[in-house]
């Protein structure tokens, strides 16, 4: 019996080719489909491997290279479809093409030289004068919901489509404006005053700033992200200086999900929101027992994220 060599070599070209047409179909498969999947992580001592992404890319890949020999006019029909859905998103303005190549981005960012996860000290003490404190974090006043929906909206309008979540984008800007316009002032004397949020608001009228102390800033910062429909959690610490003595501080940290959206965030704040501020910097963030995580909104760094003061939560309330 006569083997056909050329045969054989078409052959192989032929399994090439739809290799490399399987491998080149499963990124955008995969882009859409690895924030659905549970981490899975392997710890080396420098790095950080993501066996989730590994084990999705490879069965995609598979799938697809399976059904391009079995079922190549329905994969055909199946691609083309795709492309024409994305050229009509892209006009659309709906799921641009820049989009794609930010998802893209997004998933070949190394975050674990970007970020700092913090170890904390929890030591879960009463938080005092609580009633008081969500007394004065009034975001359901109607002055206080009026300014947090339109700072809202004030800053990154031009790339808020870049970010799979409004509400990132909302937090960001509300951030930027109460940073921009913070103006540090002291309590009275042996004396802790908690400003309300419409009360801080009404410092504009005078000369477009906001003045007041850590307990004031979060204050506002937390009414301004629950009335946009943020998560926000208060926490008081003690802060060492220099000369060895003590302070009490306060900060908001406000949730922005799992650690599948810690990914994109970071490379959202690092690449497209705050991407001067952030130079040579990390993103300090916490993650709480059931493993969501919470970003530092402190005026610190002129960033979301920035460094924490200390180490220590003292105690904490969730608004």
């Amino acid at each position: 019996m006569n083997k056909n060599p050329n045969g054989a070599i078409n052959q192989a070209y032929s399994l090439v080719i739809i290799g490399v047409i399987a491998a080149v179909l499963s990124i955008p498969a995969f882009i859409f489909l690895y924030k659905y999947v549970p981490a899975l992580e392997i710890n080396l001592s420098d790095s950080v491997i993501r066996l989730d992404h590994i084990i999705l890319f490879l069965l995609l890949f598979f799938l697809l290279y399976y059904l391009l020999k079995k079922l190549r006019m329905l994969v055909l029909i199946v691609v083309f479809t795709g492309a024409v859905v994305l050229t009509i998103t892209n006009f659309a303005n709906i799921y641009t093409l820049e989009n794609l190549y930010h998802d893209y981005s997004t998933l070949l960012y190394d975050i674990s030289k970007n970020t700092l996860k913090e170890k904390f000290s929890n030591r879960e003490l009463k938080f005092l004068k609580e009633d008081k404190l969500r007394e004065a974090i009034n975001y359901k006043n109607p002055e206080v919901r009026n300014y947090a929906v339109n700072i809202a909206n004030k800053h990154f309008a031009e790339t808020r489509n870049l970010s799979t979540n409004l509400k990132w984008v909302h937090f960001f800007s509300i951030f930027t404006e109460v940073h921009n316009k913070w103006n540090y002032v002291y309590d009275p004397k042996n004396e802790d005053y908690y400003s309300s949020a419409n009360e801080t608001i009404k410092q504009l009228e005078f000369d477009d700033s906001f003045k007041g102390d850590c307990d004031d800033h979060s204050i506002l910062m937390a009414a301004c992200i629950r009335a946009v429909g943020g998560e926000v959690r208060l926490i008081k610490t003690k802060v060492e200086m220099k000369d060895g003595s003590t302070v009490g501080h306060m900060y908001p940290e406000v949730k922005l999900g799992d650690v599948k959206d810690l990914e994109t965030v970071v490379y959202l704040i690092k690449n497209i929101y705050f991407v001067e501020e952030t130079k040579g910097k990390s993103i300090h963030y916490y993650q709480d027992t059931k493993g969501y995580i919470w970003l530092n909104f402190d005026y610190n760094d002129n960033f979301p994220g920035g460094r924490y003061q200390s180490n220590i939560r003292e105690s904490e309330i969730e608004v």
